[in-house]
C-alpha cells in the first residue's frame, strides 16, 4: 500500500507523534473561523468544512477530506500539534479575572480568606438606624456590597474568574494545569444567619433592620448532622479531631447550604468557570441578594465539600456558558492563532439525576453518569451530603473516632434490659431488637429486687430516648399492679401497640412520670389528652406532664424504620449484676448469641439461685438451617450434660423448643445434637450429622404436652445418647445416634427457639451441669505386614472378605467390604491399593455411589503407611447414613483417629481429592467437575519413616454383628499424579 506524504502527515498529527516536515496542503491563502460552540476535533472539522474547505475547494483537493486538510494546515503552522492540543492551548491561555479584583481589598487574599471563613466586615455588619440622630441608616448593605453587584453584572458573566488560591478550595494538590482544586470536584457554602430585609429569603423580611434583622434565620433547606473539626482544619486553623453532632432534625436551627460541582477535565466549561460559579453562589446570590452570612461554628463558611459539615442535602447552581471562538490563519507569516472571543455565562439551578433539580448530590450523580467525575468522588461527597437523614451518618462518624454513643447510667441502681440502635446492649446498632430479660426474668426482678420495694412494690421502668423532644427524653413507668404470671410485659412495651390484652392499662396498671422521685412518691402523674392513652404510641401514649398531646415520640422496636424516633434504652430500678442479671460473657469462654439470623434476637439472664432465663426467637432449629438462641462454652472429648427445663412461656408454637445442645459452631447448618422439650410435642433429640445436612429426629418424640422435664445428653466418642426424667434420678433413654464433630471439638450449652419468627418465647432452666469423663477404649491389636504385595487386602481381619470388580460398566469400579470400621485406634475394612514412593502427589476419584445406612460405614480413597490395623492414614470419602463427604486421619501408628469434618452432599456423590506435600495432606471435594474445589482441611501425618505408601480405595460397613454385613462402594476416574 502506497502512503502519500499528506497521509503520513495526517497519521502523525492524529497520533501526536513528532514530525519535522510540514504536511502538504491543497489550499493556499489565509482564513478565519468564527463560531459558537466547543473547541474539539468534531466541531472544528465541521466549521472548517462549512466556512473554508467547502467554499474554496478546488481540483487540487480531489480525494482530500476537510479533516485531512485541517490537519495539514495546522501541521504547517504548528508542527507536532494535534487538534486536541491546539484546543487545549486555547482554553489554557484564556485570560482570567483575579479573584481579588472583585472586592478590591488586597492582593494576598487576606480579606477573601476571612470572607470564606464567615468573618469579614461584609458579613458581620448589620444595617441600623440607631447610629445617627436623624434616623438615617448606616452600614447600608446594598451600598457596601456594590462591588459584588458590579462584578456580577460585568466580568462574572463575560470573563473567566480565577479560582481562589485559598486552603478552603485546595484539598488534593493541583489539577492538570497546576491550579488548586478539590478532591471531590465540588464545593459548598453553609450559612446560619440572615441579616437582610425585604428580599423574600429567610425570616428577616420586614424592612425594619434594627428591630427585626439583627440575628435572623436563613431559609432552612437542610439538616445539619455534624461538624468534624478535623475536616476544615487547613482552612479554619482549628486543631483537634472532635465531633459536634446535631442528631435531631432541628437541633441546629435553620441552616442553608448551596454548592457547585465541576468535571475533572480542566477544559470542560463547568471546570473553567467554577470560579465564576463560586462567586455567584457565595457573594452575589446568597450574601448580596439574600443576606445570608456566617459559618457553622467549627467549619468554614465555604470550602471544598470534603472540608464542610455533614448535611442531608444542598442546593446547587450550574453554569451554562455560550462561547464564541475565533481562529485566524495568516498565510504570509504561516501563523495560526485561536482564542475565545466572547463569553456569555448564565447561572441556573442544577439539573440532576432522577429529575432532581437544584440538588448538589443529584447533580454530581449526573456528572458521574456522564463520565465527568469518578465514582469515588461522588461517593465521598455522598458521605458528606447524605441524601438521607442524619442518624446513620452520625453513627458512622462516631465509630470512626472510636466513640460509642449511649447513655451512661448508674449501674448501682439501674439495669439495662433492652435497647435499640445506639442503646442496643449488644452493641450492634443494626439489630432489629434486643431484650436481655424475658417475661419471667422481668417479673422476678421487678417484684423482688426493685430499689424501692416499700414505695413501689411492683417496680419502675425507665425509658431514655436520645432523639425525642427535650421533655420526652426521660420517662418513668411505675407499675401499679402485679405482673400476671406468663404475661410478657417487656414484649408489650417494645413491640406491641395495645394494652396487652388488658394487662397493661394506663391509670389501672401503670402511671407515667418525669422523674424517678416522682415515680417513687407517686407525685405529678402525667396526663393524657381527653383522659385517653393512645396505645398506638408505645410507652408514652402521646401523654405529657401537662396533658398536651406530644406526637411522634414512640419507637416500636421490631419496626424501627416505621417509628418516628430512634436510640431508645429501657432500664429497671435494680442494680446491674445483682439478682436476675444478664449472663456475663466477658471472659471470652462463653458465648450468648443467636443461631442463624432470627428476626428477633434473644438473650440469657442468670438468677442468684443459678436459674437461667433465656429469651429466643427464630423460625426453628430443624431442617436445613437453624434459627434460635444458644448460650455455650467450648468442649472436647466425652461429656454428660444435664438440665431441667422448668417452663417454656409463652408457648408460641407446639414445636417451640428448649434444651441442651452440642454444636460444632454457630453456623446455621452446623453439626448439631439437641436434646429438647417442646411446647406441646414432648421430648425429643434432633441431630444434624454433617455440615449442611438435613436435621433429623432419631427415635421420634415422646410424652406430649409435658410442661417441664429433666433432660440429659451423653457423648462417648461419636455416640450421642438422649435421656429424659421426671425427677432427675430415674432416667429413660429415648434415642441415640453417631455424630462426628470435627476434631472432636464442639460447643455445649442451652438453646431454644420460638418456632415463630415474629415472637419471642422464654425458657427457664435449672440444675444445669456439664460433666467431663473418660470413656473406656479397646486394647489395640496388631496385624503382621504381608510378605508379598497384594492389591486386595482385608485390614484388621474383618469377618467378611472384601471383593473388587475392576469395571462393572461405564468405567465404574465396584468394591464390597465388611469390617467393624475405620475408626478408633484400630481399623477393620477392605483396602484395594497400590504402592508408590513417599513423595508429593495428588490422588483424585469420583464417588459414584455409596448407599449404606450404617453410621460407621465409609467408602472412599486412602493413603496409608502399611497393612497394620493401627497404621497412620488419611481418608476422604462418603460416610454412612448419607451424611456426606468426610475427612479423617490417624496421625501416627496406634493413635486415635480424628474426624476433621463432614459436609453433606446430595446422594453421597462427589469428586474427592487428597493432595500430599511432604507430610501435609489437604482434603478437598466438589459435587461437579466444573466447580471450584472445597477444602475440608489440612493435616500433618507421621509418614516420615515410610519409604513407600499405599494408596487406593477403602470401604467398610462399620458393623460386624454378623459375617453377612457389607457395604458396596462404586468409584470411577481414579488417578494418582
Amino acid at each position: 500500500m502506497k502512503i502519500s506524504s499528506r497521509a503520513l502527515a495526517y497519521i502523525s498529527i492524529l497520533a501526536g507523534a513528532s514530525s519535522t516536515a510540514a504536511a502538504e496542503k491543497c489550499l493556499s491563502g489565509s482564513f478565519i473561523l468564527e463560531y459558537e460552540g466547543d473547541c474539539d476535533r468534531e466541531t472544528l472539522v465541521e466549521v472548517f468544512n462549512d466556512q473554508v474547505f467547502g467554499p474554496a475547494k478546488s481540483s487540487a483537493c480531489d480525494g482530500v477530506t476537510a479533516e485531512e486538510e485541517l490537519v495539514a494546515q495546522l501541521a504547517a503552522a504548528v508542527p507536532s500539534t494535534t487538534i486536541e492540543e491546539f484546543c487545549a492551548n486555547i482554553y489554557k491561555s484564556q485570560p482570567e479575572v483575579p479573584f481579588t479584583d472583585i472586592l478590591k481589598k488586597d492582593e494576598n487574599m487576606t480579606y477573601e480568606k476571612a470572607f470564606f471563613l464567615g468573618h469579614s466586615s461584609l458579613q458581620e455588619e448589620v444595617e441600623t438606624t440607631y447610629e445617627r440622630e436623624d434616623g438615617q441608616a448606616t452600614s447600608v448593605l446594598k451600598e457596601d456590597g456594590e462591588l459584588v453587584r458590579a462584578h456580577y453584572q460585568g466580568s462574572a458573566q463575560t470573563k473567566k474568574t480565577e479560582w481562589p488560591k485559598l486552603p478552603n478550595f485546595a484539598s488534593s494538590g493541583t489539577d492538570s494545569h497546576g491550579q488548586p482544586t478539590c478532591t471531590t470536584s465540588a464545593a459548598m457554602c453553609c450559612w446560619t444567619k440572615d441579616r437582610q430585609a425585604a428580599d423574600n429569603n429567610g425570616n428577616c423580611n420586614r424592612n425594619t433592620y434594627s428591630q427585626n434583622c439583627v440575628d435572623k434565620d436563613p431559609g432552612d433547606n437542610t439538616n445539619l448532622c455534624f461538624v468534624d473539626l478535623e475536616r476544615g482544619e487547613a482552612s479554619t486553623g482549628n486543631s483537634g479531631d472532635g465531633l459536634v453532632a446535631f442528631p435531631d432534625d432541628d437541633d441546629e436551627g435553620a441552616i442553608h447550604c448551596h454548592g457547585l460541582a465541576w468535571a475533572n477535565d480542566v477544559d470542560d466549561s463547568s471546570a473553567r468557570y467554577k470560579g465564576n460559579n463560586l462567586f455567584f453562589v457565595s457573594m452575589y446570590d446568597h450574601m448580596y441578594q439574600r443576606g445570608y452570612v456566617e459559618n457553622v461554628p467549627g467549619a468554614p463558611m465555604c470550602g471544598c465539600v470534603e472540608q464542610m459539615p455533614t448535611v442531608t442535602r444542598s442546593d446547587c447552581t450550574e453554569i451554562d456558558a455560550t462561547e464564541r471562538f475565533k481562529i485566524t490563519y495568516d498565510s504570509t507569516t504561516n501563523e495560526i492563532e485561536g482564542s475565545i472571543a466572547l463569553v456569555d455565562i448564565n447561572f441556573n439551578a442544577c439539573q440532576g439525576i432522577n429529575h432532581r433539580n437544584n440538588d448538589l448530590w443529584a447533580y454530581m450523580g449526573r456528572l458521574f453518569y456522564e463520565g465527568k467525575i469518578k465514582n469515588t468522588q461522588w461517593g465521598e461527597a455522598g458521605r458528606i451530603i447524605t441524601n438521607s437523614d442524619c442518624d446513620y451518618a452520625v453513627e458512622e462518624a462516631l465509630s470512626k473516632k472510636a466513640l460509642e454513643p449511649g447513655y451512661d447510667y448508674d449501674i448501682s441502681q439501674w439495669t439495662n434490659i433492652a435497647g435499640r440502635d445506639n442503646f442496643n446492649v449488644n452493641g450492634d446498632i443494626n439489630e432489629l431488637q434486643v431484650a436481655t430479660f424475658g417475661a419471667e426474668a422481668l417479673r422476678l426482678a421487678m417484684t423482688t429486687q426493685t430499689a424501692n420495694l416499700a414505695e413501689a412494690p411492683h417496680g419502675i421502668i425507665r425509658r431514655m430516648c436520645a432523639t425525642c423532644d427535650p421533655n420526652m427524653k426521660e420517662i418513668f413507668y411505675r407499675r401499679l399492679t402485679p405482673i400476671p404470671a406468663g404475661y410478657d410485659l417487656l414484649y408489650n412495651i417494645l413491640h406491641q401497640r395495645n394494652d396487652g390484652g388488658g394487662n397493661n392499662r394506663w391509670n389501672e396498671d401503670f402511671h407515667l412520670y418525669s422523674t424517678y422521685e416522682d415515680a417513687v412518691n407517686d407525685e405529678n402523674r402525667w396526663l393524657c389528652p381527653n383522659n385517653s392513652f393512645n396505645y398506638g404510641a408505645t410507652f408514652d401514649g402521646e401523654c405529657s406532664p401537662s396533658g398536651a398531646r406530644r406526637r411522634n415520640q414512640w419507637l416500636r422496636f421490631s419496626n424501627p424504620h416505621g417509628s418516628p424516633v430512634r436510640n431508645v434504652g429501657i432500664y429497671i430500678d435494680t442494680p446491674t449484676g445483682e439478682g436476675v442479671r444478664a449472663f456475663d460473657t466477658r471472659s471470652g469462654i462463653y458465648l450468648d448469641e443467636s443461631i442463624g439470623n432470627p428476626l428477633l434476637d434473644g438473650a440469657t439472664t442468670l438468677n442468684d439461685d443459678d436459674t437461667y432465663h433465656m429469651t429466643c426467637g427464630g423460625a426453628d432449629i430443624w431442617g436445613w438451617k437453624d434459627e434460635g438462641h444458644f448460650k455455650s462454652r467450648p468442649e472436647t472429648g466425652d461429656i454428660e450434660v444435664v438440665v431441667r427445663v422448668d417452663e417454656i412461656a409463652p408457648i408460641t408454637d407446639g414445636w417451640a423448643k428448649a434444651g441442651v445442645m452440642l454444636r460444632s459452631n454457630y453456623d446455621d447448618d452446623a453439626v448439631t445434637v439437641f436434646g429438647l422439650l417442646s411446647g406441646t410435642n414432648g421430648v425429643a433429640m434432633h441431630t444434624r450429622v454433617s455440615k449442611g445436612n438435613y436435621m433429623t429426629m432419631p427415635g421420634g418424640n415422646y410424652d406430649l404436652n409435658q410442661k417441664n422435664s429433666w433432660l440429659k445428653l451423653t457423648k462417648i466418642g461419636s455416640l450421642m445418647s438422649f435421656y429424659y426424667s421426671d425427677d432427675g434420678v430415674t432416667w429413660t433413654k429415648r434415642a441415640e445416634e453417631n455424630v462426628f464433630f470435627p476434631e472432636d471439638e464442639f460447643r455445649v450449652g442451652l438453646a431454644c427457639t420460638s418456632h415463630k419468627t415474629s415472637m419471642l418465647t422464654e425458657a427457664t432452666f435449672s440444675n444445669y451441669e456439664v460433666t467431663r469423663y473418660a470413656a473406656p477404649t479397646g486394647s489395640p491389636t496388631v496385624s503382621s505386614a504381608p510378605t508379598a504385595w497384594d492389591a486386595d487386602k482385608d485390614i484388621g481381619e474383618p469377618l467378611r472378605n472384601g471383593e473388587y470388580w475392576a469395571d462393572v460398566g461405564s468405567g465404574v469400579t465396584k468394591l464390597r467390604g465388611g469390617g467393624s470400621g475405620i475408626w478408633g485406634s484400630n481399623d477393620s475394612f477392605f483396602f484395594h491399593s497400590n504402592q508408590r514412593e513417599n513423595d508429593a502427589f495428588t490422588m483424585t476419584a469420583y464417588v459414584h455411589g455409596f448407599g449404606s445406612g450404617e453410621a460407621f460405614a465409609k467408602g472412599g480413597i486412602m493413603i496409608r503407611t502399611d497393612d497394620s490395623s493401627d497404621a497412620s492414614n488419611v481418608f476422604i470419602g462418603a460416610m454412612g447414613g448419607y451424611k456426606g463427604i468426610g475427612f479423617q486421619s490417624r496421625q501416627s501408628a496406634g493413635a486415635a483417629t480424628v474426624h476433621h469434618g463432614t459436609h453433606w452432599v446430595s446422594s453421597n456423590k462427589a469428586w474427592i481429592k487428597l493432595i500430599k506435600t511432604g507430610d501435609v495432606i489437604e482434603a478437598l471435594y466438589r459435587t461437579d467437575s466444573e466447580e471450584e474445589w472445597n477444602s475440608l482441611g489440612t493435616k500433618s501425618l507421621d509418614f516420615a519413616g515410610s519409604r513407600t505408601l499405599q494408596v487406593g480405595y477403602a470401604v467398610t460397613v462399620g458393623n460386624e454383628d454378623n459375617s453377612w454385613n457389607y457395604a458396596d462402594l462404586y468409584m470411577k476416574n481414579f488417578s494418582v499424579e
